[in-house]
């Protein structure tokens, strides 16, 4: 084999070893958040924006959202 190719290779094997350890870190990472699945606007922000095509409120204020779980 030439210098080239092996250069290669080694090049793709770091690249597929970065991709599975970015994989097994997202997995983690979400497995941690437990079964939240959306969040909650409380409806208490005083300069809350209204959709015009929903007709619902929202803020753009994170502070007034409230993770909701996902049997909720």
């Amino acid at each position: 084999m030439s210098s080239l190719t092996t250069l290669i290779i080694l090049i793709t094997l770091i690249h597929v070893a970065a991709f599975v350890v970015m994989v097994v870190i997202r997995v983690r990472r979400n497995e941690a958040d437990g079964p939240m699945a959306r969040w909650y606007y409380d409806g208490l922000d005083p300069n809350q924006q209204r959709d015009p095509h929903t007709g619902r409120y929202w803020s753009t204020d994170m502070a007034h959202y409230q993770p909701l779980c996902a049997a909720h």
